[in-house]
């Protein structure tokens, strides 16, 4: 009979071995935190299109009751698309939630959690106010405030109405989510106001997502 012993050898990992498994996994985990991001990037833009499709169902819910108190002067650009109330009238954007009352149609339309705000900043060298979209909430304006992405305003009128999204520093990607979903969603990027506050000219062109309601 032959005897035969094997000597059995245990090798543990090397510190190459080591540094494979770390750097696989690294990659790894980089792809699943960048497919996560434009997951939540992606899901965030097709939100703002869901709301704003929303609010334009409730903008044509609010026209219908209130008709009569929209002024549509065709050649006068002043007041074309104005909202009157009583003895004034004004561009619809410049109507607070207090007076127009949109929310409550925001809300009939499926959706009651939209932020809709304003504010109104003084013109010292007219003496009159512009009101401005702030960051990171939808509002309702007419064709005068809206500019397109190459800043091109000729096809704009005050008679078309559009509901819009002001984005946030640092939305930038879901921007470019929603500017990728342009031609099957129906909307434009452009500025959020004809006279926001800023220098840069990038960041007046593309502050904000507009829908045509009418």
């Amino acid at each position: 009979m032959i005897n035969c012993k094997y000597e059995l050898r245990r090798k543990g990992l090397t510190l190459i071995s080591l540094l494979i498994v770390i750097l696989v996994i690294g990659i790894l985990a980089t792809m699943m935190i960048l497919s996560s991001t434009e997951s939540v990037n992606t899901a965030k833009a097709a939100r703002i299109i869901a709301n704003l499709q929303t609010m334009k169902r409730a903008v044509v819910a609010w026209y219908a009751d209130n008709r009569d108190k929209v002024v549509w002067a065709d050649g006068n650009s002043k007041v074309a698309g104005m909202v009157q109330i009583g003895n004034k009238a004004s561009p619809v954007q410049e109507w607070g939630e207090d007076v127009i009352q949109l929310g409550k149609y925001i809300s009939l339309a499926g959706n009651s959690d939209i932020n809709i705000h304003y504010k109104k900043e003084h013109d010292n060298k007219t003496n009159t106010y512009n009101t401005n979209l702030m960051e990171g909430c939808y509002g309702v304006c007419d064709g005068g405030t809206v500019k397109n992405d190459s800043g091109d305003t000729t096809a704009y009128h005050r008679s078309q109405w559009y509901v819009g999204y002001r984005f946030k520093k640092g939305e930038e990607a879901i921007r470019e989510k929603v500017r990728g979903m342009m031609n099957t969603a129906g909307v434009r990027i452009g500025t959020a106001d004809a006279h926001i506050d800023t220098e840069d000219n990038d960041e007046k062109q593309n502050a904000a997502v507009w829908m045509r309601v009418f």
